[in-house]
């Protein structure tokens, strides 16, 4: 009998160290998932901008930049408080490379920023037959309407796509809400 409650007491041990290991293994393996969803990145075209900015519901922000630019990086939490202190939407719109590593890296900034959406211009739609020479932002704007500009650029619209303003300092988008 003794030795039939030592072989249960020890059973016991067992089962509570596999618990604890369990345990511990769940923890170390639930603190390192990123509790921060995949941000979504949408392709948008020419076309597709031209019509998202014809349907808006209030002053829109649109942010034109891309991954890599330290400047447009740092600015970001400036735009994200601007445009909730007074009441805008943003359109942040990406010149990375879709469909390529810039795309991953775009991804991997938004999450660090906490951003749930980004577009990022098609890049087979802008450049249909390939290209050597890439200068996504440019060729993008020229087929949107707008001039050259370089990163980060914002255009400040009405809630009927009408320009208020564009620059390229965020402080100028400011003085005019």
């Amino acid at each position: 009998m003794e030795s039939i409650l030592s072989r249960l007491k020890g059973n016991a041990i067992i089962l509570k160290s596999y618990s604890l290991v369990a345990f511990a293994i769940i923890l170390f393996f639930g603190s390192c998932i990123s509790k921060t969803e995949d941000p979504v990145i949408t392709k948008i075209t020419a076309e597709n901008y031209k019509n998202l900015t014809l349907n808006l519901k209030k002053k829109t922000i649109v942010h034109y930049w891309f991954s890599y630019c330290e400047p447009c990086i740092k600015e970001m939490p400036a735009l994200e408080k601007m445009a909730s202190e007074n009441n805008l939407d943003v359109l942040h719109i990406s010149a990375d490379k879709s469909d390529s590593k810039m795309q991953d890296n775009l991804s991997t900034v938004l999450k660090k920023l906490e951003m749930k959406t980004c577009y990022i211009v098609d890049f087979d739609d802008l450049y249909p037959g390939g290209t050597k020479f890439i200068a996504i932002q440019r060729d993008f704007a020229k087929k949107v309407g707008w001039p050259s500009f370089g990163s980060p650029y914002y255009i400040l619209l009405d809630k009927n796509g009408k320009t208020i303003i564009a620059a390229d300092e965020l402080s100028k988008i400011k003085q005019k809400l």
